[in-house]
């Protein structure tokens, strides 16, 4: 009777090639359909462009026009007069970018974002804060901040106010 040899693969070219299509399926399910193709990747900020409610008596206001509760972009005094914190949401691998800032008139100013980033972005949605100076010349209260997308990106400005 003729003796039946059993061939076996090593276990870890098994395993190396689960990893390799488990891999695949996991960056595959990730991967947009284009560069910069993710819903909301790199958008321009959306949300509230409502009046910020003024400090209480009591000390109840924060003093800031707070579009954080619908996820849109927010401003608040960090020292009054000086400086400001803008945040904005956006992909954590590709957050909104401020490119400038600059005077509108005494009591106003203009926020331009840079253009969004065209590579990969994840799919999240997270706040982004900077710190900007409020440019010379402007000292009229309350303050408008226009935030205004890149040229070509199609989307409206929006307004928020610093008391």
């Amino acid at each position: 009777m003729a003796e039946t040899t059993h061939h076996r693969r090593p276990a870890t070219a098994s395993r190396a090639a689960l990893v390799a299509v488990a891999a695949t399926f996991l960056l595959g399910a990730c991967a947009q359909t284009g560069p910069g193709d993710a819903p909301g990747a790199g958008a321009a900020p959306t949300g509230s462009s409502s009046a910020s409610a003024p400090a209480s008596p009591d000390g109840d206001g924060d003093g800031s026009d707070d579009g954080t509760a619908d996820g849109g972009p927010s401003v608040a005094w960090l020292d009054e007069g000086r400086s400001f914190s803008l945040t904005l949401y956006g992909s954590s691998t590709c957050p909104p970018a401020v490119e400038s800032v600059e005077a509108a008139g005494a009591d106003a100013v203009t926020v331009r974002l840079a253009p969004a980033d065209q590579g990969m972005c994840t799919m999240d949605y997270v706040p982004t804060v900077s710190e900007h100076d409020l440019p010379d010349g402007v000292d009229g209260r309350p303050v408008a901040i226009d935030v205004v997308v890149a040229a070509g990106e199609g989307a409206e400005p929006v307004s928020l106010e610093l008391p």
